[in-house]
């Protein structure tokens, strides 16, 4: 659907945050008379300041009543797909959008390069950008990394590099050029209802594509790949040597890189642009000074010789694992849980009791999962539940020796007690005594 279809449409835009803002000066670029509809499932929500010709539907009740009375919903990428409203609201015959599809349906010359994964797409779009940059090529950073598409300056660009989320996949239906899979398990099931809806949905994203890159570990994906990454006859890493088939490439040199899940991000921005045409050697000598994203196992300093890590970002227990692997060798202090959305913990509990960490503290619904866990392993670490991300930080500070690592890596959403990912990891910092979120240096 183009914005030119809209005129005379009743149309209402669900969500008030950073894309529900921007499809409002999108749609309103296009036909500043155009009549919208706000809604917003917070009761308390505001519109936007010097807007004209609009109505709001704030909380539940009134978003209900609201959808019985357009044609065109642009759904903001938090609002579920298989919630009730929606799927009421489908059945009535409104036609469901998003801004991501809004943006791909008008014509621009761009090559679109689009990235999901379940971890790792935020690293690897950023990976891809950073290194295009290196190399002279005109690119632009957005999607689910926090730029709404629409921001992109298209006078200034040749490349779009766009993070996609599996909300924002489940129901795209643009063509992109080259669309990218970093990796896949469970996640986000109180989103997507199922574990086959959240495979279905992810992957909906390698259909409406030219060309799909998939790491060759994501089985489900397999059938739907034009080319892999990960494997042994394309691009791969032994250790921190690149190969390319049999042809050797490089060394990862950037210290932040080396860590085993990042050495498959960067085959995967390789292969990417391998795919481009660029000189593989030269790309990966531009990876040298990649910064690491705020709260991805992010290194935020010392105190009294123990290191303290935030990986706020970790949802699932795959990316706990992940961290706990390249801490592996150190007393290690975990703080982990959040939310709880029925996700299976076992393998995370029993690396936990077979020594991965000296102490475990918990926090939240899906932290007392893994206590509970823990306590009938019949071995395993020092465990305890903590109230509270202060709490946790004050037991972790007096458990953990010198040497040591505080890793906040939660294996779990933050939601109900803070914002998002980054408000958890921004407390964490603030908890553990440090100033800044600081960063990881290459």
């Amino acid at each position: 659907m183009r914005t030119a279809n809209l005129a005379g449409a009743r149309v209402a835009i669900w969500g008030l945050g950073r894309e529900g803002q921007a499809a409002i000066r999108f749609l309103r670029a296009y036909n500043p008379q155009l009549p919208l509809l706000l809604l917003d499932d917070s009761a308390g929500a505001h519109p936007p300041e010097k807007l004209d010709n609009f109505e709001c539907a704030f909380g539940k009740d009134s978003i209900a009543r609201a959808l019985a009375r357009i044609d065109v919903l642009v759904k903001s990428p938090g609002v579920s797909l298989y919630r009730p409203e929606i799927e009421t609201a489908r059945r009535n015959g409104v036609e469901l959008t998003s801004l991501l599809n809004l943006w791909f349906a008008e014509k621009n010359m761009l090559t679109t390069i689009c990235v999901t994964g379940t971890k790792g797409k935020s690293t690897t779009a950023s990976l891809i950008a950073h290194i295009l940059r290196r190399l002279g090529r005109r690119m632009a950073l957005a999607g689910n990394i926090g730029v709404p598409v629409t921001e992109i300056d298209q006078s200034k660009t040749d490349v779009a590099v766009i993070e996609v989320s599996s909300y924002q996949a489940a129901d795209f239906d643009g063509i992109c050029d080259v669309a990218v899979l970093t990796s896949l398990f469970p996640e986000h099931l109180d989103w997507h209802r199922t574990l086959d809806a959240y495979y279905r949905d992810k992957l909906n994203l390698l259909h409406h594509s030219r060309c799909a890159i998939v790491n060759r570990q994501a089985a489900p994906a397999r059938g739907l790949a034009h080319c892999f990454f990960n494997e042994s006859a394309s691009l791969h890493a032994r250790g921190i040597e690149v190969f390319d088939s049999p042809r050797r490439i490089g060394e990862v040199s950037n210290r932040y890189l080396m860590r085993p899940h990042n050495l498959s991000n960067v085959c995967a921005a390789l292969t990417v642009a391998q795919m481009l045409g660029l000189d593989l050697h030269a790309a990966l000598d531009a990876t040298r000074d990649f910064r690491a994203l705020p709260h991805r196992q992010q290194e935020i300093g010392e105190i009294d010789g123990v290191l303290y890590v935030d990986d706020s970002i970790s949802t699932a227990p795959e990316s706990t694992l992940a961290a706990l692997e390249v801490y592996a060798g150190r007393e290690i202090t975990l703080l982990v849980g959040g939310y709880d959305r029925g996700i299976d913990y076992s393998r995370l509990v029993a690396k936990l009791a077979g020594g991965a960490a000296r102490t475990v503290l918990c926090l939240g619904a899906s932290g007392e999962r893994i206590y509970t866990g823990l306590r009938a392993s019949a071995a395993g670490p020092e465990t305890a539940p903590a109230p509270s991300m202060a709490a946790a930080v004050a037991m972790a500070r007096q458990v953990t020796p010198k040497g040591g690592v505080v890793l906040l890596s939660p294996a779990a959403p933050s939601y109900g007690v803070y914002r998002d990912f980054a408000e958890r990891g921004c407390d964490f910092a603030a908890k553990a005594g440090f100033t800044t979120s600081g960063g990881d240096q290459p």
